[in-house]
């Protein structure tokens, strides 16, 4: 049985590396003039931000206990807010093409 502080640790780590696919995706999506060096940039260096970010909340005790199997572990801390991230960058914020140049 899982408590309710290891529950809230796992959901803390999710929204963070929810935030950390979207603001990344849509910082490579605006830095790169080509699309696939944006999502390869995107597939290969947002995972790497998740090994500190997971070694910091792994020492922090966050979500500690929560899952037996290191697969279920990945899935629901690693990929599940990977591809969330990226699709609410994707489909829910306006393509950078798209947004206006701010007045200087």
């Amino acid at each position: 049985m899982v408590s309710a502080v290891t529950a809230a640790g796992v959901g803390i780590i999710v929204l963070v590396h929810t935030a950390i696919a979207a603001v990344g995706a849509r910082y490579f999506r605006i830095t790169l003039s080509t699309r696939w060096g944006s999502v390869l940039y995107t597939v290969v260096l947002i995972p790497l931000v998740y090994v500190v970010t997971t070694l910091a909340f792994g020492a922090l005790g966050l979500g500690a206990g929560a899952f037996d199997d290191a697969g279920r572990l990945i899935v629901v801390t690693w990929a599940f807010p990977f591809f969330l991230g990226w699709s609410i960058d994707l489909f829910w914020i306006p393509p950078p093409e798209e947004v206006e140049e701010l007045p200087e």
